[in-house]
């Protein structure tokens, strides 16, 4: 299977970085091995760029200007930085960048760090932060960084430490072999997204006092627990994957980080015996979650186990006589052990995010999208198992397990990232990651195709839906279409694809004239392809229109109207109540066209809208249709 010759013009093409170097520029500042780089920090001017070479530099930086710090493998490697005692990187100037080094500390003193950060705005990419003798990487009182794709792995105490921060974004780091993984306290509205945290001691994430965070799209195995949450408020925990830690996610008011010691426990929720005036976990959310524990939940407080629409999906919660059935939502609630929350959207089946995978032994795929353009990039980040040689291999879904393309060796134990080319030819792939003996490990499927998008119809009234249909976008999580008046290139509106590859968005114009519509990947100001144009045109009547017309008691309706006054209003009425008397009455902000969400009443009965001139002498301009409460 390795030696398999390529087929056609189907390419895998590799390059081992996402930037090639190619020398440096006139005006930076360049460190070869034997140098000390403090001395290159003290003597540039603010903005600088400073390129150090392959080697081991055995100081300890403070960097005190706004300054780029770019490790450049010049034959020998990642150059490395290590301290006897101290942080081996102190950052106290803001916009700071460090990227491309090999950072260690061998103290193991409370206050030292690979990496300490005590400033704002600072960029850390592409660094490997290992056998530190207390942590990694340290943020204290720390706004407005962003911590990028490193590997932080074997420090003797957290991979990574926020104390006092917010506002930073810690994102596709692979953490791993820590005693703990990642740990925020007093640390509130950052970003935790996308990471691998693995191997972990004790706990992969934990949150001590800390409110509002996002943590999303994480993957944490092996670890002794997945996510605590203590004495923290108002987190969202959404599309994680939990699997194969002794406990999965706790919350808890009391002072320890597990609130109990019972072995395999998925969620556990718990203040009770909580000391007077103690601050008790509440209103977080957590939904889209996979969670496969020997006890998946426990919850005495009072969290949110779904987001009104979808929940988790609970490996002891997902069989057919339980209302599981396929990749659906179960046909009934799961009630959270421990107390009154109740998950009342539990999914049948795992939810899985789009382009990532990850398998026995650490194994881990994820790619930069799901849908790619024929010959474009691809950039796949990857850990390849402890114990197998593994290899990567590209197939064709439609022909199986025929090999497109000269296998790729990734190694024993391996993390990185590399960069692919798409086939040549529209269809769907996948990645295959497999050992000598070409079995497989894990596999990432893909798609090839060239986006097209569609508008309908050609020709609509004012405030008249117009379907855009799409095919082909990428996949990626913030992939939107745009409205545009033709010839101007501002968006005067857009919709989110929510990572959907195909499918259709609606849009109106309250304004006459023509309009397109430009479908755009994630990150990207150029559209992937316009739309054909459509002609609107200005309605100059009164109506107005309330879909869906039958709805369940307290249902909700979106009412559309033309014609409006600059000082019109929109009442709700019931047939049988006097015309006097509104169920609610509401501006239309001036607009001559639009539309606005109403809530029904719980009464059943039937009822209308009707637009009004103005709200003094309400001189009616339109009746709306009947809506009926069921």
């Amino acid at each position: 299977m390795k030696a398999m010759a390529e087929k056609g013009s189907i390419l895998l093409a590799v390059s081992l970085a996402f930037i090639l170097f190619t020398g440096p520029v006139n005006g930076d500042i360049t460190v070869h091995s034997g140098d000390r780089i403090q001395k290159a920090i003290d003597s540039a001017a603010p903005g600088e760029i400073i390129l150090v070479s392959s080697g081991s530099y055995n100081e300890s930086l403070v960097v005190d200007k706004s300054l780029v710090l770019r490790g450049i493998d010049t034959g020998g490697g990642q150059p490395q930085v290590q301290s006897d005692e101290g942080p081996a990187i102190i950052l106290l100037a803001k916009g700071v960048t460090i990227e491309g080094f090999a950072i260690k500390s061998q103290s193991s003193r409370r206050e030292s760090a690979g990496i300490l950060i005590q400033s704002n705005d600072n960029l850390i990419i592409d660094n490997l932060v290992h056998g530190c003798g207390n942590a990694g990487v340290v943020l204290s009182h720390a706004i407005n960084n962003t911590i990028l794709s490193n590997l932080i792995e074997g420090n003797g105490n957290e991979g990574m430490y926020l104390k006092n921060s917010s506002r930073n974004r810690l994102e596709g780091n692979r953490i791993r072999d820590n005693r703990y993984g990642l740990r925020l306290e007093d640390s509130h509205t950052n970003e935790i997204v996308g990471n691998l945290l693995q191997n972990n001691q004790f706990e992969a994430m934990y949150l001590q006092a800390s409110h509002s965070n996002l943590i999303e799209g994480n993957l944490a195995e092996d670890n002794e627990v997945g996510l605590v949450m203590e004495k923290s408020r108002s987190n969202l925990v959404a599309r994680n994957d939990i699997q194969g830690n002794e406990k999965g996610i706790s919350l808890t008011s009391q002072e320890s980080s597990i609130a109990v010691s019972t072995k395999g426990k998925g969620v556990f929720i718990s203040y009770n015996a909580t000391p007077s005036g103690a601050i008790t976990p509440s209103n977080n959310t957590i939904y889209l979650n996979n969670l496969s524990n020997e006890a998946n939940a426990y919850d005495d407080g009072r969290n949110r186990w779904d987001d009104g629409l979808i929940g988790n999906n609970y490996s002891d919660f997902n069989d057919p006589e339980e209302g599981c059935r396929g990749r659906t939502i179960c046909a009934t609630s799961y009630s959270i052990p421990g107390g009154p929350s109740i998950d009342e959207h539990p999914q049948a089946s795992p939810i899985r995010e789009p382009g990532l995978v990850s398998g026995r032994g650490g194994a881990f795929m994820q790619l930069s999208g799901t849908s790619f353009l024929p010959g474009g990039e691809m950039r796949l980040n990857y850990t390849t198992p402890a114990g197998i040689d593994a290899w990567l291999g590209l197939q064709s879904i439609a022909l199986d397990e025929e090999n497109l393309a000269q296998d790729l060796y990734l190694g024993e134990n391996i993390s990185g990232d590399i960069l692919l080319t798409a086939p040549y030819m529209e269809g769907s792939f996948k990645l295959v990651m497999h050992d000598s003996n070409a079995t497989a490990v894990i596999s990432l499927p893909f798609n090839v195709s060239s986006p097209q998008i569609s508008a309908s119809p050609s020709s609509v009234l004012t405030c008249e839906k117009i379907t855009v249909s799409f095919q082909g976008a990428r996949g990626g999580e913030k992939d939107w279409i745009g409205m545009y008046r033709s010839e101007s290139s501002n968006a005067l509106s857009s919709q989110s694809l929510a990572r959907r590859e195909s499918g259709a968005v609606t849009f109106t114009a309250e304004e006459a004239g023509s309009y397109v519509f430009k479908l755009f990947a994630t990150g990207e100001s150029t559209p992937l392809t316009s739309s054909n144009a459509v002609e609107v045109k200005a309605d100059s009547g009164h109506k107005m229109v309330a879909e869906p017309s039958q709805v369940a008691a307290g249902g909700t309706v979106t009412v559309t109207y033309w014609g409006a006054a600059p000082a019109s209003v929109i009442g709700m009425y019931g047939l049988t109540s006097p015309d006097k008397f509104d169920s609610g009455k509401r501006s239309t902000g001036g607009k001559s066209c639009g539309s606005m969400v109403w809530q029904l009443p719980s009464t059943p009965g039937q009822y209308d809208f009707r637009l009004f001139g103005d709200d003094v002498n309400r001189p009616i301009l339109a009746y709306s249709n009947v809506v009926t409460v069921a």
